[in-house]
């Protein structure tokens, strides 16, 4: 019974398929030219240039049913770097009424389209007489530097054959003085060599005529004629005179602007290099000042990472707080242990934000993976540390006067730039592509180099510039073999002591983890610790680890998912040659032809 319904069914759409109109499976472009004639009429304007007016005779031949309402010719609207300023006459039909058309045009590939007809249908032989008019249809040839007529007399992208072709280029008696008396024609697809005969020139009322003809002619299959002038004969526009300044000036001016910008920035980061140094000495140093949390360590540090993580392990190692997780470590977790013992003001700050308050000991604060209200907090907490950097005359705000002078010259050249564009945006060139390229590549660059030059940028104080030596000099410390770390230790009076009097390593490397974090030296660090708690026979106090789980390890987890969740921002919804070189296509015109 399925096979039975699945056969009734697809004979009923072969059915339905015969049964449509012709129009309703039929493609517009299903049609022929019973016959295609063209005739150039070229002379001279009052400044020397080459004018055509254009006469095309199509004689289209459409099904007899209703499939088509007219034809679609289209007309490129440049020419060997300039436009033609193509000017569509009249559209008439063989007894010379007017055929109703109208005009589109293509940005893309800058060609004018006329799409004849109504929202009638036509059958069999229609008849469509285009008139226009256009100028700087003659160029000069880069090989023979002779000037040149060279036209493709049919559409090569057309989807019609042609049963009939004839064109005719006529030459006013000023153009036809100057001929050299080479010619060449060529036909077939595009870029094919084979030769056709163009005949003439014949006189005819004054002018010079030549003619070309050929019978049938597949869809695409074109002609291309190419006739010789003297050199100088035709006045060109001035897009396709040379003018570096116009094609390229934009982009070389920009370029200098561009370049004047990185000296802007480079004046910013060596103004940022040089308030770095007070000594230029480094020592190794075994702690850190107490009145020194990493938040506050963070602004002296220049590329240092997201203050938050190292800042919650500093309140860790001295005891406020406790790092802690899920049975399956997956979720990091903090435990308030005890306030007070956070050593600064800052630090019990630090404090109350991932606590929001709370002071009970014992306290659980999960942290959260997605939660714009903390990282909220977290974004406050480390603008403190940073203000805190400031007020205890750390840093400070200066502007780089080399900086501002490039930032001028930047500013300046930029103008200059956008001079030369609105300039050469008047002269129809035909690379102002890339002065557009360059005006938006160098405004962007100009903005935000003048907002870097004539800021003022944070840069360290004489006494923050001491305090970044001796944060280098930690990180000498953490960097060298432990036999040499063990060596310093003994050397200092101030290393924290057991009551035999040996050095407290395990205590001593926990206070600088922190300060690894932020050095980038957490991986090295960690690993440190690992093997001082091993030899020490003890698990730390601090953090919470499973069975086989390393501190390095958890400490790595641990910094990324802190990091990820302080940092937490949710995502927003929302044809040219010498003449007789050449081949089908190369010339001018051409263009397109299609139904409708």
């Amino acid at each position: 019974m399925r096979r039975l319904t699945a056969l009734i069914a697809v004979v009923l759409g072969l059915l339905t398929v015969a049964l449509l109109p012709s129009s309703a499976v039929a493609d517009v472009d299903d049609f022929s030219y019973s016959s295609w004639d063209v005739r150039f009429d070229v002379s001279l304007d009052d400044e020397g240039r080459a004018v055509a007016h254009v006469t095309e005779t199509l004689v289209a031949a459409f099904p007899d049913f209703d499939q088509n309402r007219g034809i679609v010719r289209g007309y490129p609207q440049r020419y060997e770097g300039a436009g033609v300023s193509l000017d569509i006459v009249s559209v008439t039909d063989a007894a010379g009424q007017d055929v109703p058309y109208e005009t589109e045009i293509d940005s893309d590939s800058e060609v004018l389209y006329v799409l004849t007809g109504t929202d009638d249908y036509v059958r069999g032989e229609q008849t469509y007489v285009i008139e226009y008019t256009m100028r700087d249809v003659m160029v000069t040839g880069e090989e023979s530097g002779n000037d040149e007529f060279h036209w493709d007399m049919l559409a090569l992208t057309s989807t019609q054959a042609v049963n009939r072709f004839h064109a005719e280029i006529a030459f006013s008696a000023d153009l036809a003085a100057q001929l050299t008396g080479d010619t060449a024609c060529y036909e077939g697809f595009e870029h094919d060599r084979a030769r056709c005969t163009l005949s003439g020139p014949v006189a005819q009322d004054g002018a010079q005529v030549f003619s070309v003809s050929s019978g049938a002619r597949a869809a695409g299959d074109g002609v291309t004629v190419a006739i010789g002038f003297a050199p100088g004969t035709v006045t060109q526009p001035a897009s396709r005179q040379p003018s570096p300044l116009a094609d390229y000036g934009t982009a070389a001016v920009g370029g200098l602007s561009a370049l004047a910008a990185a000296g802007a920035w480079v004046s910013v980061a060596r103004l940022a290099r040089r308030r770095r140094t007070a000594t230029g000495i480094i020592i190794a140093q075994f702690d850190v000042p107490a009145d020194l949390p990493p938040l506050t360590a963070a602004a002296l540090l220049p590329g240092s990472q997201n203050p938050v993580p190292a800042q919650l392990v500093h309140l860790a190692v001295h005891g406020a707080i406790r790092l802690e997780g899920e049975a399956d470590d997956d979720r990091p977790a903090v435990r308030l242990i005890d306030r007070d013992l956070a050593p600064t003001a800052l630090d019990r700050a630090a404090v109350d934000a991932v606590f929001e308050g709370e002071r009970a000991p014992g306290a659980l604060r999960f942290i959260p993976r997605k939660s714009t209200e903390f990282a909220k907090r977290m974004t406050k907490l480390t603008k403190k540390g940073t203000a805190q950097a400031a007020a205890r005359d750390l840093t400070t705000k200066e502007r780089s006067r080399a900086a501002v002078v490039f930032g001028w010259i930047s500013v300046g050249l930029f103008a200059a730039a956008l001079g030369l564009f609105i300039w050469s945006t008047t002269l129809d060139r035909e690379l102002l592509i890339l002065g557009i390229l360059a005006m938006i590549v160098t405004s962007a660059i100009a903005l935000v180099s003048a907002f870097v030059a004539f800021s003022k940028h944070t840069v360290l104080t004489p006494a923050g510039a001491e305090m970044y030596e001796y944060l280098l000099g930690v990180k000498e410390f953490i960097r060298v073999a432990e036999t040499d770390r063990l060596r310093m230790l003994q050397s200092y009076r101030g290393a924290e002591r057991r009551s035999d009097g040996s050095v407290d390593v395990v205590h001593l490397y926990e206070k600088l983890l922190p300060y690894a974090m932020l050095l980038g030296e957490e991986k090295t660090w960690g690993k440190v610790l690992d093997t001082a708690y091993e030899n020490d026979d003890r698990s730390p106090g601090w953090i919470g680890l499973s069975t086989g789980v390393s501190i390095n390890s958890r400490l790595s987890d641990y910094s990324s998912s802190v990091h990820s969740a302080s940092t937490y921002t949710p995502s927003s919804s929302s044809a040219g040659g010498s003449t007789g070189g050449g081949y089908s296509g190369s010339g001018g015109g051409g263009g397109f032809s299609g139904g409708r």
